[in-house]
């Protein structure tokens, strides 16, 4: 069984997650350009926030998708997301911006958001969205996330670079060093950041023309 487990989990790091659904098929390459809506948007503080030009405009950032009464999928994101905030503070690169849009707004008011992000230890630099569902719709079509059930949605994330118009759709379910070295290779156009000595790779990219 364990090896078994370790087999599953080889995959899934070299797979992409095709947009509105976990990878399974033939690896794809990210889109080289996503059209992003600049919905406005309440944050878990409840500050209105323009999507774009507030949270993405000029940034490195990378997006999932969750809700906060989501017992599968959501919480090893979620607690993927902060270890990944975490790791990129020991790196001491402030640069990133992490951003958890939720997908069951009628649920998820600022205040139920704000405690979920408590219990994640979410640090400065994380933002936790939310909505009337016609704000958010377009923001889940723009990254290919949107389900009519919010329980069917992807463990997608959504890594990019929006000065150079580069972006990757990942697994959130692997590991959280997995999505630090693909984040380390756009962030600011480096090289992967080093924490580990495995050669895997999350997903291949290509920057746009």
């Amino acid at each position: 069984m364990n090896q078994l487990c370790k087999i599953i989990a080889a995959l899934l790091v070299v797979l992409w997650v095709i947009p509105g659904r976990l990878a399974g098929q033939q690896p794809i390459s990210g889109p080289t350009k996503v059209s992003i809506p600049d919905s406005v948007v309440l944050d878990q503080n409840n500050r209105r926030l323009h999507f774009y030009t507030d949270l993405i405009k000029g940034k490195t950032v990378a997006i999932n998708f969750i809700f906060t009464t989501c017992t599968t999928i959501c919480p090893p994101m979620t607690a993927n997301f902060a270890k990944v905030q975490r790791i990129m503070s020991e790196h001491g690169e402030k640069s990133l911006h992490l951003i958890s849009v939720s997908v069951d707004p009628e649920t998820d008011t600022p205040e139920k958001l704000k405690r979920y992000a408590e219990m994640f230890q979410a640090a400065p630099g994380w933002t936790f969205l939310t909505g009337t569902r016609a704000e958010l719709e377009p923001i889940w079509r723009a990254f290919s996330v949107y389900t009519s059930n919010k329980q069917d949605h992807p463990a997608t994330v959504v890594i990019g670079n929006d000065a150079q118009h580069r972006w990757i759709y990942a697994s959130g379910l692997v590991s959280a060093d997995k999505l630090v070295a693909v984040i380390g290779s756009i962030l600011n156009n480096k090289q992967p950041l080093k924490r580990s000595s495995s050669r895997e790779q999350v997903a291949n990219e290509r920057p746009s023309p």
